[in-house]
Order: C-alpha cells, then sequence, then structure tokens
C-alpha cells in the first residue's frame, strides 16, 4: 500500500525531533532573532490575555490597545535579542583565545547591529534603530569584560523592558512584577539550554573571526 505520508511533512516532524545545528554565524543570528521574537510575544500577549480574562476578546479589537502592543512587542524583542547575544558570546568564548575574544566581540555586535538593520521602522521610533544598537554596544561591551553571562544574569533586564512597556495600567500591573519576570526567565533559561545543545560553538567562533 502506498505510503501517506507527504514528504513536506516528516521533513518538518524530523526538524522538530532532531533540529539543524546551529553552524554559521547566519544560523546563529536567525536562531536569535526568532526566539527573540517568541519571547517578547508570547509573554506580552499571555500576560494580557489572562490579566484581562474574558474582556480579553474585545481588548485585542481596539486599536489603542494593539497600537500600545506593538510598542511593547517591539521594544521588548530588540531588549530580549540583546540579551540572547550576550548569553551566546558566553557560549562562544571558549572557543577563542584572549587575543581573539575582543574581535569575537565586535562580530557579535555587528550581527545583532546587522539584525536591527534589517528591521523597519515602527509608528513609534520613526529614526530607526540606532538608539537602541549604541545601548546595546554598551551593555555588550561591559557584560563581555566579566565572566560570561548565563540566562539568569540578563534575563531580569529584558523582563524590565517588558513590563516596563505592556499596554495595561501601571496602576493595574504593579503586583504582577514577579509573574511577568518569571515567564521571561523561564523562556530565556529554555532558549539559552536550546542553543547550548544545537550551536557548534567552534564553527560558529570561528566564522565570526574569519
Amino acid at each position: 500500500m502506498a505510503s501517506t505520508h507527504r514528504p513536506g511533512v516528516w521533513q518538518r516532524l524530523l526538524e522538530r525531533v532532531r533540529p539543524a545545528p546551529i553552524a554559521t554565524a547566519g544560523a546563529l543570528k536567525t536562531f536569535l532573532e526568532e526566539r527573540a521574537s517568541l519571547i517578547a510575544q508570547k509573554c506580552a500577549i499571555d500576560y494580557c490575555r489572562g490579566k484581562t480574562g474574558l474582556a480579553s476578546y474585545a481588548l485585542f479589537t481596539e486599536k489603542p490597545f494593539l497600537k500600545a502592543l506593538d510598542v511593547c512587542r517591539w521594544e521588548a524583542f530588540v531588549v530580549v535579542l540583546g540579551d540572547l547575544f550576550i548569553v551566546a558570546e558566553g557560549h562562544l568564548r571558549p572557543q577563542v583565545s584572549a587575543e581573539q575574544h575582543p574581535r569575537l566581540c565586535e562580530a557579535l555586535v555587528g550581527l545583532y547591529s546587522a539584525a536591527l538593520a534589517g528591521l523597519p521602522a515602527p509608528a513609534h521610533r520613526p529614526e530607526g534603530w540606532g538608539e537602541a544598537t549604541e545601548s546595546f554596544a554598551q551593555r555588550f561591551k561591559t557584560a563581555s569584560l566579566g565572566k560570561p553571562q548565563q540566562a539568569l544574569d540578563v534575563a531580569d533586564h529584558s523582563a524590565k523592558r517588558l513590563f516596563d512597556t505592556l499596554p495595561i495600567h501601571a496602576s493595574m500591573r504593579a503586583l504582577d512584577r514577579e509573574v511577568v519576570y518569571g515567564a521571561v526567565r523561564f523562556r530565556m533559561i529554555a532558549v539559552s539550554q536550546e542553543l547550548q545543545r544545537r550551536i557548534a560553538a567552534p564553527d560558529v567562533a570561528r566564522q565570526l573571526l574569519a
């Protein structure tokens, strides 16, 4: 009897079970972009839906709310992405010598800058992402001078940005800080663990140094 499984479905199943290694700088950039987007969107939307309950159906049709939610997702995304790059640097640092480390850091900052350069300028940032890139470069430089950073070392920085920009009035979310921070920490740790499993660190480091 002929198989009813389509090759595309089987291939997607294999990719879920055994995802491809992250073996190039481009693959690392794509992975971090996708995971940063997931963290920013899931944590913001899940919180808003949970906070507003049955009213969320109507709320998610309101243009002012959706506009504010877009601001939150964009702002959280660029900060989460930066913090994930800092985590990635921690995974890659053992692969390079002390003399090569500044070049590795420069390449990672360049990769982050390229990621933001490829984004559209949202309505609330008509000038683009230059300020965010500069802010990340300074934060990354400070982080790279200390011990390699892990997810829990950076997660609260991302969580603060998401919490501060949530489209729920500050008086209504004041007691929910730990809920939001915990959600971001959980997802950041999961991404860091996935990165550790999948990254071909010697190959990525070698390409970034090239």
